[in-house]
């Protein structure tokens, strides 16, 4: 049976993407969809969405952290476009580990 490995922080980035940028689109979908057909039943695709968005969030905002500090890689509650090379807080260079 395989082990499985902890959530470094490029793999809690790439799963909070997988999360939050089909909520973003499913929120806007359903939004346009419910403001089209003047129906509520799109609400549910917007509560999805909604749940998914919030979920890909929290990922982000508890696993996007330095490997050796602690520290966050981002701005709260902005999260970052690409991992930065150097954690802003000790200075340790953040890498892959394979």
């Amino acid at each position: 049976m395989k082990k499985q490995r902890k959530l470094d922080c490029f793999g809690a980035k790439r799963l909070s993407d997988l999360l939050a940028l089909p909520g973003v689109g499913l929120v806007l979908l359903g939004g346009y969809l419910w403001q089209w057909s003047g129906k509520g039943g799109w609400i549910a695709l917007v509560a999805a969405g909604t749940a998914l968005l919030i979920a890909g969030l929290i990922v982000g905002w508890l696993g996007i952290v330095c490997p050796r500090c602690g520290a966050p890689l981002y701005q709260f509650p902005r999260l970052p476009r690409r991992m930065p090379a150097h954690c802003p807080r000790c200075g340790e260079a953040v890498q892959k580990v394979q």
